[in-house]
């Protein structure tokens, strides 16, 4: 895809994707990897939301008493994939429970499924 391919010039509206893949495990490298999907995104003009990048400073600094849940991150992480135009499926996704509902409810919504989807 082409630099600002996601975006409509002139209607003031860009196409947005939830990236999404395994998170726990080998946390760090899934992280990584799911932050260089992002910025590829981002590069080409669409708006992103990717809970890796989003929740690991909060998960590793600020939850260490652990009061914010696997379901809270679940509730926070659908509510922003029911936003967004698109999925990016992050290869490994299929060995994650998170990421395996997500593609679910993903499809359950008609998003469109980009990625390691098949």
């Amino acid at each position: 895809m082409e630099k600002g391919s996601g975006e409509r010039r002139g209607q003031g509206w860009m196409k947005s994707v939830y990236v999404a893949g395994p998170y726990s495990g080998a946390e760090d490298v899934n992280v990584l990897r799911a932050a260089e999907v992002a910025a590829d995104y981002i590069k080409r003009g669409w708006i992103v939301f990717c809970p890796h990048t989003h929740s690991n400073i909060i998960d590793r600094k600020f939850n260490k008493d652990k009061l914010i849940t696997y379901e809270d991150w679940l509730i926070l992480d659908l509510y922003w994939l029911s936003r967004c135009d698109a999925i990016h499926m992050v290869s490994g996704w299929r060995l994650s429970k998170g990421a395996s509902l997500e593609y679910l409810v993903a499809q359950a919504l008609g998003k469109e499924i980009r990625g390691d989807a098949e």
